[in-house]
């Protein structure tokens, strides 16, 4: 005997699966999705997924904090807030973790 088995061997087990009728229709009352129900395919819109925002940026030989000068690795871009000392400052510029308001 196989170790395979059947989804029709599962059915009625009480697992809160909704249960079939004799023509294979699920019974809208227990909440199961039957088979005009949830996504459809035909429903995806043609829109392009965004395109992710880098938040930061690395340079393995340092570059300079647009805030403060300070050759670092790891620079943050400044976003609206600006820094704690420079709230004007461009939001795309790069600055130090020291700079950044977090």
């Amino acid at each position: 005997m196989s170790d395979d088995a059947n989804l029709t061997d599962f059915a009625g087990r009480g697992d809160g699966a909704a249960e079939a009728d004799d023509d294979g229709a699920s019974d809208p009352e227990d909440g199961a999705l039957g088979p005009d129900d949830g996504a459809n395919p035909d429903d995806a819109t043609d829109a392009e997924p965004e395109t992710p925002t880098f938040t930061y940026t690395s340079t393995p030989d340092g570059a300079e904090c647009a805030a403060c000068g300070t050759t670092v690795e790891k620079r943050w871009y400044a976003g609206e807030d600006g820094t704690a000392e420079n709230p004007d400052l461009d939001p795309d510029a790069l600055v130090c973790p020291d700079c950044k308001v977090w």
